[in-house]
């Protein structure tokens, strides 16, 4: 795994694009010019570290996602499989009671 400045710039790029900002816009946020955004945009050149905290916050981003493409850790990844697994054991358990609930209903209705 690398550093790729072009595919980075491509999600900043993208990101920017689907929060409706202009090259310009965002240079002015970041106090930036919009010819240096073009410029990380298009991977000629990267931003730095304490930049790109700035375009996450301001694109409500992910920096792993920024950086290197991924958007989920592997922490998170267990984390949603875990809460997955939990929710499948709720549901089981809800239909269970559901069940016994309208048997019980039934048996006394009889």
């Amino acid at each position: 795994m690398y550093f790729d400045s072009y595919a980075t710039g491509k999600r900043i790029q993208q990101l920017r694009k689907a929060n409706g900002m202009t090259q310009e816009e965002m240079a002015i946020r970041l106090n930036i010019s919009d010819r240096h955004l073009g410029r990380i945009e298009r991977g000629e050149c990267a931003a730095s570290i304490d930049l790109m905290v700035e375009v996450v916050v301001l694109l409500k981003a992910n920096l792993d996602f920024l950086i290197i493409g991924v958007t989920e850790t592997p922490r998170e990844r267990d984390l949603i499989a875990h809460i997955k697994k939990q929710n499948k054991t709720i549901r089981m358990f809800k239909d269970g009671l559901n069940t016994l609930i309208t048997e019980l209903t039934e048996t006394e209705i009889a």
